[in-house]
């Protein structure tokens, strides 16, 4: 079967160790109407790549006026990976070892956690917050002057009445505009909720705090980040703006009950932070832990079926189980959050839930790479 290139691009990035490694997808058009699309990525450029192929045998929506073929299909989920790689801190032009990674807005990325059993070596004393299940939000000051406000994978983010605030700190001389790190958070509200009041402008979007909990400074450990954070925050007169406060901890039996009590108050966790590290943009961190009593990761849905309904005197409602596939090719189910309602909702139109990521909480991970007692959370929107 011949093949013929419809599109490729080639992207790199600086990573963690700082060397530039780079990243290729390809699609091909196949001469019996299938297409394939293949990526190749490395950690260094010239290394040994890591190649994924994928044959896409037809187009989605069929038979409607959205119809797309094998083709049309893989052009448009290639040119989606590549947003999410320059959202990621991928750049189209090869760029100098050890440079520094910023986003698709030329802004800091975030630093991100790494779960505490994955990091052997740690110590007390620490620093332990609450763990947030909200949206992830930095704020900074650009050249014209102006509060900026973006999501972790570097989308501009519209929340007036937090950059408001922001804007007064910065005129009042108590925030220089230096980079903030924190969460967009409503306590006791869902995540899927607080993202749609984050996405687009609502009368609830006022309902959200920007919970703030770090500061991004390279080169200046945490505990004296902190202090400047609560310098900038001390006696201002904020309403929608809130600093998380960080407790000093010197030993396990101190780190449990926090934890527990966190839990108890209905939080997702405990942040766990330690050492002398400055501020690891566009890295995880092993200087910034997270403590869950389960885990979650996001997988892509790539099959489904109907379980057994539920049924009631009114009506029969529809339970959709999702076929979700792991990094390495293994497949598992889960059946679909929500309420009756809402499963029977997603029952109604599954097949467009096809390629959407799947946030799954489960126990652990079993030898075979799949989730052992997985429960779905919600479908992930990246912002």
């Amino acid at each position: 079967m011949s093949a013929a290139i419809a599109y490729e691009k080639r992207l790199f990035k600086v990573h963690s160790n700082g060397k530039v490694g780079d990243w290729l997808i390809q699609v091909a058009a196949n001469d019996d109407g299938t297409a394939t699309l293949k990526r190749l990525s490395t950690k260094v450029i010239g290394g040994k790549p890591v190649e994924t192929v994928t044959n896409i045998t037809k187009g989605k929506n069929i038979g409607r006026a959205n119809e797309t073929s094998p083709i049309e299909q893989a052009l448009s989920e290639a040119k989606s990976k590549v947003s999410k790689q320059l959202d990621k801190g991928y750049v189209e032009e090869i760029p100098a070892e050890g440079s520094q990674v910023s986003n698709s807005l030329g802004l800091a990325m975030p630093m991100l956690a790494k779960p505490i059993e994955k990091v052997k070596s740690w110590a007390f004393p620490i620093i332990a917050q609450p763990k947030l299940d909200g949206h992830r939000m930095l704020a900074t000051v650009n050249e014209q002057q102006e509060v900026v406000l973006y999501s972790r994978k570097g989308k501009p983010m519209n929340i007036p009445h937090i950059a408001a605030e922001l804007a007064e700190l910065y005129e009042s001389g108590r925030w220089d505009g230096q980079t903030l790190d924190g969460e967009l958070y409503h306590h006791g509200t869902a995540l899927q909720t607080i993202s749609s009041w984050a996405k687009r402008l609502q009368p609830d979007t006022a309902k959200l705090r920007y919970h703030v909990y770090d500061i991004v400074l390279r080169n200046i450990p945490y505990a004296e980040r902190d202090g400047l954070l609560t310098n900038i925050f001390a006696g201002a007169n904020t309403k929608a703006i809130t600093l998380v406060y960080g407790y000093v901890l010197h030993n396990q039996e101190q780190l449990n009950h926090l934890h527990q009590t966190n839990i108890n108050d209905g939080y997702e966790g405990t942040m766990v932070r330690w050492g002398d590290a400055g501020y690891e943009d566009g890295k995880r961190s092993s200087s910034l832990l997270k403590v869950k009593d389960f885990q979650d990761a996001e997988f892509t849905i790539t099959g489904y079926a109907l379980g057994k309904p539920y049924i009631r005197p009114e009506r029969e409602y529809q339970v959709p189980v999702f076929q979700c596939t792991t990094e390495n090719g293994k497949t598992f189910d889960v059946t679909a959050h929500g309420t009756m309602e809402e499963k029977d909702q997603i029952a109604q139109d599954i097949e467009r839930y096809i390629g959407r990521k799947l946030t799954v909480k489960f126990f652990n991970l079993t030898p075979d790479g799949i989730p052992f007692l997985p429960v779905a959370l919600r479908f992930y929107d990246e912002l």
